[in-house]
């Protein structure tokens, strides 16, 4: 009892909202040439700052190296992945240029950090009203009053990955989902920074009060479904899982598959980005004694540095270019045998061109498709263990019969811009192979299969039955030997 009334006063080990923002805005001041703090969002109902921290050499510049993130505080009780987010941004920037590993991933990598997601949640724990709270604020029954027994989203189960099946739908519970999906704005800032980059790893940290503790949870298993690249996942998660010391001092964390495909950041962020994302339960419970913090962040960042080098080893990277220009090009890399349609495409990075896909060792089938290129097959290619494959790639682009104008009277569209409700009038659907929206990278969103119609309704929602984000987009019907694309503009 008298170590239960300790932990209930919060040692000062931890950090304070304030402390974090004192310490990241230090850091960022004391090492200006290799870090950089950024605001990504303020939270939903306090308006708190939600920081992020990227830590790299040339570090205004998005160069063309991996990238690698870091997230913390979900949930608000679970205070130690916020401590092993400010450890190792302490560690990265004091001991570079002093430790010749370090130095190199700084050098080479793009590290970022977000340590306090649920800033808001976080001041409910750190001042003492509620030690075990998980959820943010949000003002439930809008009345204007926290009430800790009806308030709050889980963060965790808000992200727009079927977001129906997980969580709870019901405001009084711990894993309330919210309204809906992306409805707070701590999961739209995070989910703005990964649709932003392409991170090849993500660790978010967690602590178990219930559940399983020290283990690393990896997407995913459903009935008779596993993540299109389970077995790079597991091997990742297997690896990085055997790195980390447990607490008895006796074994090390366990590495599993999360269950089910639900709401939560994992799902979301290996779902919709294509990112390998592990959920990294820390410890066997959420808040200990101050003097336990620093050996439980030494054994963590031992197993989070080691994605630092898995990132260069054992895959393939490359870059794609066109090949009469040499402008790089954002186009969509298959690898065969583990891919599933579903998922939206993986594709390279629209500034370098830049593709890297983690896999074991073994001999592969890659495909490369792009619209208007024709498309890049390439089989029987060998990785082998511990070396990344660089293989760059040009694309032909295709002949392009004829481009209707855009005044021609075949497609209209209207109202345009929009906000959340298109009508599309074809003037001789038959004649149609297809009818699709594009987004400005040219993937496709929506596809109207078979279009048969004169008159189509389109709720500016794409296969997924997700809203789309206010923007640039283009409608493109094609025939066996025409095109007719009109520009659209959602404007919510």
């Amino acid at each position: 009892m008298i170590w239960l009334l300790f932990v209930l006063a919060i040692d000062q080990r931890y950090h304070t909202f304030n402390e974090v923002a004192h310490e990241l805005d230090s850091i960022a001041l004391c090492y200006p040439e290799i870090t950089l703090l950024d605001t990504i969002g303020y939270s939903t109902t306090d308006s708190m700052p939600i920081f992020a921290m990227k830590i790299s050499d040339n570090v205004e510049i998005n160069e063309d190296e991996p990238e690698i993130l870091y997230v913390a505080l979900h949930h608000a009780e679970e205070l130690l992945g916020l401590e092993v987010c400010m450890y190792m941004s302490d560690e990265l920037v004091t001991d570079y240029q002093l430790d010749s590993t370090i130095t190199n991933w700084v050098n080479e990598r793009e590290i970022w950090f977000v340590p306090l997601l649920n800033p808001d949640g976080h001041s409910v724990v750190m001042e003492g009203i509620d030690t075990t709270w998980r959820k943010n604020k949000r003002d439930n029954n809008n009345n204007g009053i926290f009430d800790l027994d009806y308030d709050g989203v889980d963060p965790n189960r808000n992200y727009d990955f079927y977001w129906s099946k997980g969580g709870s739908s019901d405001p009084s519970s711990e894993y309330y989902r919210g309204p809906a999906p992306f409805s707070d704005a701590e999961n739209r800032a995070l989910r703005d920074l990964c649709l932003a980059h392409n991170f090849i790893f993500c660790n978010t940290y967690h602590s178990a009060r219930t559940g399983l503790g020290e283990v690393i949870y990896y997407p995913w298993r459903a009935p008779g479904y596993y993540s299109p690249d389970y077995p790079f996942i597991r091997l990742v998660a297997d690896s990085m899982s055997k790195l980390i010391v447990n607490e008895a001092g006796n074994g090390h964390y366990y590495a599993l598959p999360g269950s089910g495909v639900d709401g939560r950041a994992r799902n979301w962020i290996y779902g919709i980005c294509g990112t390998f994302c592990y959920c990294v339960e820390i410890c066997t419970t959420t808040i200990v004694p101050g003097w336990m913090v620093d050996d439980i962040c030494l054994r963590n960042s031992i197993g989070a540095y080691y994605l630092l080098n898995r990132v260069n080893s054992t895959g393939i990277t490359g870059c794609i270019y066109d090949s009469l220009t040499g402008e790089p090009l954002q186009a969509e890399v298959v690898i065969n045998g583990f891919y599933d349609p579903t998922l939206p495409p993986r594709m390279s990075d629209p500034t370098y061109g830049r593709f890297l896909r983690i896999l074991g060792d073994g001999t592969f089938d890659i495909e490369i498709h792009k619209k208007g290129y024709e498309s890049f097959h390439l089989t029987g290619v060998v990785v082998e263990p511990g070396k990344m494959l660089e293989l760059n790639v040009l694309l032909k682009k295709k002949e392009v019969t004829s481009i209707i104008p855009a005044d021609t009277p075949n497609l209209m569209i209207f109202p345009n811009p929009t906000r959340n409700v298109m009508t599309i009038c074809v003037a001789n659907p038959d004649q149609f192979s297809s009818l699709k929206i594009y987004d400005i990278s040219g993937r496709v969103l929506k596809d109207f299969e078979n279009p048969s119609s004169n008159i189509l309704i389109w709720l500016v929602k794409d296969n997924m039955d997700r809203d789309l984000a206010n923007g640039v987009y283009y409608v493109i019907g094609e025939t066996t030997d025409a095109k007719f694309v009109r520009k659209i503009v959602i404007n919510n």
